[in-house]
């Protein structure tokens, strides 16, 4: 644990310092992150060696699907605790408002739930969206009294506080702010986004829209709303000196990261406010979603808020998940299980934290629907850029 001795000696632990029990709410991987490092010292740092492309794609895969799996799981111990799987019993077909009205649970929750079982291949779907359990999946997932029974071993995988929110949602149809989801989500997205939205974003996509980086390098007005933990206003502030880039972020836990990591940079800033709290002015060059129009509960009011503060020469940059809205089509992306998996635990659960929201979830903003939202708010002008070294995200280039 403590990682080996160096020069023979074992490192010298630091004076003061106790090793504290987790708590309800910390993240037991940033903790032990923390414990290691105070008792080796500075970070090791190693050099990048080159890397053969093919495996490299390989490896990635293999790895995701291990984290698939995790998701995965969490569903069927929804399905199994929810009473879902016991619901569909029999094999009769029914669809999500069906499968809801049995239950007495929310519709869309329902209807999450149900294309990441037919994603994973556990449910059927036929072309007409309906639903039904094979004879096979009952006995493995229905009859406790048979050998085949396997749903009893799943109990989840996340905090169970965590699953909880989630078991309340389907009975309730409102989930949970990402406030509220608390700081080791915060530091969750700020790991797992951080390339995309740091080096990525530099070097890739903002050169990908007509003349943005000249005008960024001359002198521009940048808003990130979303921002999360600011790596994204971080790296624009940093190659970009000559412009002054804000980042608008509801979270506090998401804002204190932020804050701390942009201290020190003359032209960065960031703000706690939600998307529909943007300056009444038009006063930006460039505003930036990135991947959070699907989380938050009403993108339509974000987007008016995006085209008030929007120069009329200005341009919206949205990031977000590539998805179709044909389920069969998405059934092509050997992660859609996943996703539909972090909709339910995450990204529907914050856009459907308020009453009559949009809800809209990971995978729901494909290009008909940004487009919709986007005219709505007053913009004339969407193009949907694929870049062919990120299968994962949809990037749209949104002008007045």
């Amino acid at each position: 644990m403590c990682g080996e001795a160096r020069s023979g000696t074992v490192p010298a632990r630091v004076v003061g310092t106790v090793d504290r029990p987790i708590r309800r709410g910390m993240d037991p991987v940033s903790v032990a992150a923390d414990r290691f490092q105070r008792r080796q010292g500075p970070p090791r740092v190693w050099p990048m060696r080159p890397v053969d492309t093919d495996l490299l794609k390989a490896y990635v895969l293999k790895v995701w699907r291990y984290k698939q799996g995790e998701v995965v799981s969490l569903m069927i111990h929804l399905g199994d605790r929810l009473g879902l799987y016991r619901a569909m019993a029999g094999g009769e077909e029914m669809t999500s408002d069906q499968l809801a009205e049995q239950t007495g649970y929310s519709e869309r929750w329902v209807r999450e739930w149900l294309l990441g079982q037919a994603a994973a291949g556990l449910v059927t779907r036929s072309p007409e969206a309906r639903y039904s359990l094979e004879a096979e999946a009952e006995r493995v997932l229905v009859e406790e009294n048979t050998l085949a029974f396997a749903a009893g071993a799943f109990i989840g995988g996340f905090h169970p506080d965590r699953i909880d929110e989630m078991a309340e949602a389907f009975r309730t149809g409102l989930g949970v702010t990402y406030e509220d989801m608390g700081l080791p989500v915060a530091r969750q997205m700020d790991r797992m986004n951080g390339p995309w939205v740091g080096d990525y974003l530099i070097t890739t996509v903002l050169p990908s829209l007509d003349g943005l980086v000249e005008k960024l390098e001359g002198g521009a007005e940048v808003a990130d709303v979303g921002c999360g933990g600011g790596i994204s206003v971080r790296a624009m502030a940093e190659r970009f000196p000559s412009s002054t880039v804000v980042g608008y972020e509801p979270s506090a836990h998401a804002v204190a990261r932020a804050q701390r990591r942009v201290g020190g940079l003359a032209n960065a800033s960031v703000r706690q406010a939600r998307g529909e709290e943007l300056p009444l002015d038009a006063r930006y060059d460039l505003v930036l979603t990135l991947d959070c129009m699907h989380d938050v509960p009403f993108p339509d009011r974000v987007a008016s808020a995006i085209r008030r503060c929007l120069k009329e020469d200005g341009v919206w940059l949205i990031k977000d998940m590539k998805c179709s809205d044909v389920f069969e089509e998405n059934l092509r992306n050997p992660m859609l299980a996943m996703q539909y998996g972090y909709s339910v635990s995450a990204c529907l659960l914050s856009a459907a934290s308020a009453e009559d929201a949009a809800a809209l979830g990971t995978l729901g903003l494909p290009p008909a629907v940004a487009e919709r939202i986007a005219r709505k708010a007053g913009f004339n002008s969407l193009r949907v850029i694929r870049l062919e070294d990120d299968p994962t995200h949809l990037y749209y280039e949104v002008r007045p």
